[in-house]
């Protein structure tokens, strides 16, 4: 009964971990594809970027609106409903590839389902495994997820090389049919609680201020669009989020229940100190390839390549670090990952122009293992510091911040770099130079910045156990 009971779990962790693996996987094949997709479609490269942006706004706008659909439908439903909408806009999509409109709808579709879907997968598998374990199952789920992103534009060259652009998409249809099937059979239907009310002045105030913040993020670097429309965007997105609270501040059971940052000491703080990380890690992404192919000359190629060991390094230490969180002995470990974390990034910016491709290999790996050690685990402490019932609330209200928060994020880093570098070279510098300069000031305020939540992560991690809910009170595991 016992081997029966373990082996349903890890059916349901299969049929999740497909669907979501499958979902970021295509998407990061198509971030590689934007050449191709100018070319094909003859369109410019600005309506091009939309193919990719699509994803990002569309995603963005869900997550909010998914513990409404959570709290009409259950946990298990949205997850499948998430992968049903994926599964047939991707059928969609290798049957009318050709047309640019079908290729814009399908991706912002995809996006609607990795709303509903990335929020809710991990909280689906603590729904199923204790918390003994559940280091250990957000190592997995953090494992696929990092190595998708690594493979997907390597899948992504391969079929446009090799075959067509249909079968990107028909290569999803039997992973979401065997995710969709796998999840109806093995995950336990709950009764959905019903609790909110459908408010269509809350939802119409969220979606506007979330889709004027995401569209005016997505619309700065557009050449084609006067500089006040993103900014305008952003400061009625500002206005319209502040009405939206203001507005849910007096409902029982608001859309979005960002109370729950004040209810519980541990969850804000792996909420601000994951916030920080995604802002870091956008940051880095950001800037590590302009420093790789503008400053040290490096082939895109080989850019690309430097980051298989940090994605390797990433996926092994996120199952060592659920490990060594299974064990409840010691959580310094975050820590030193944290310290890791930036003391790979600082190092970036004394690297000599000269320096060797093995030395930045390394500086990749190490940063790498530092995100596998703290990344994930301080996830996963923030969500058992909740009531189970509030999991996906807590999911989803984490992940809709460390999204904006990252966007504009890396809106700033652009807009910094551009003048920065533009005021060095003004200055006398080189243009090699110059934008050595702004990209070294980068990565020093990135690394500062993930050391600054050291003393925090130091804070939740200082007792030697994990912290769970039960019975609404805190508790050691």
């Amino acid at each position: 009964m016992l081997k029966l009971s373990l082996m349903k779990r890890h059916a349901v962790l299969l049929a999740i971990l497909i669907g979501a693996f499958s979902l970021v996987l295509t998407n990061s094949a198509f971030n590689l594809l934007l050449p191709y997709f100018v070319q094909y479609y003859q369109i410019s490269t600005t309506a091009g970027g939309w193919i990719i942006a699509l994803y990002m706004l569309a995603m963005t706008l869900t997550m909010p609106l998914a513990s409404l659909i959570v709290d009409r439908l259950g946990r298990k439903q949205t997850y499948m409903l998430g992968i049903s909408i994926y599964g047939l806009f991707s059928v969609a999509g290798a049957l009318f590839y050709h047309s640019i409109e079908v290729m814009l709808l399908v991706r912002f579709m995809h996006g609607v389902a990795a709303g509903l879907m990335i929020p809710l997968s991990l909280v689906l598998l603590f729904d199923v495994y204790g918390p003994e374990v559940r280091g250990r199952i957000t190592g997995a789920w953090g494992l696929l997820l990092m190595l998708a992103p690594a493979a997907g534009p390597t899948l992504g060259g391969f079929i446009i090389q090799y075959g067509r652009l249909e079968m990107l998409f028909w290569i999803n249809v039997p992973l979401a049919i065997f995710s969709l099937i796998g999840c109806g059979r093995v995950i336990q239907t709950y009764i959905p609680a019903r609790r909110k009310k459908w408010h269509p002045t809350s939802v119409m105030l969220l979606i506007c201020a979330v889709g004027a913040l995401s569209l005016g993020v997505q619309l700065y670097a557009s050449p084609v669009v006067a500089v006040w429309v993103p900014w305008m965007l952003i400061a009625l997105g500002v206005l319209l989020l502040i009405r939206f609270v203001q507005t849910e501040n007096g409902r029982k059971e608001p859309l979005i229940r960002y109370q729950l940052l004040r209810r519980n000491a541990v969850f804000p703080l792996t909420v601000l100190i994951s916030t920080i990380q995604d802002c870091v890690m956008f940051g880095v992404i950001f800037a590590l390839p302009l420093l790789f192919q503008d400053v040290f000359h490096l082939s895109p190629a080989l850019s690309g390549a430097l980051f298989i060991p940090l994605s390797i390094c990433t996926s092994l230490f996120m199952w060592i670090g659920g490990s060594l969180m299974d064990r409840g002995r010691s959580m310094h470990f975050i820590a030193w990952g944290t310290l890791l974390v930036s003391i790979s990034i600082l190092s970036f910016a004394v690297l000599p122009l000269g320096a060797s491709i093995w030395i930045i290999g390394m500086l990749m790996a190490c940063r790498g293992i530092g995100v596998g050690l703290s990344g994930m685990s301080i996830s996963a402490i923030g969500l058992q510091a909740l009531p189970d019932e509030d999991m996906h609330e807590g999911s989803v209200l984490s992940t809709t911040i460390e999204r904006l928060a990252s966007s504009f994020a890396v809106m700033g880093l652009t807009l910094y770099y551009d003048m920065r570098w533009q005021w060095l070279a003004g200055a006398g510098k080189s243009m090699e130079m110059a934008k050595w300069g702004a990209l070294k000031e980068i990565c020093i305020g990135l690394g500062c910045a993930i050391l600054l939540t050291l003393p925090l992560v130091l804070l939740i991690t200082r007792k030697k156990v994990g912290i769970i809910v039960r019975d609404g009170k805190q508790a050691p595991v």
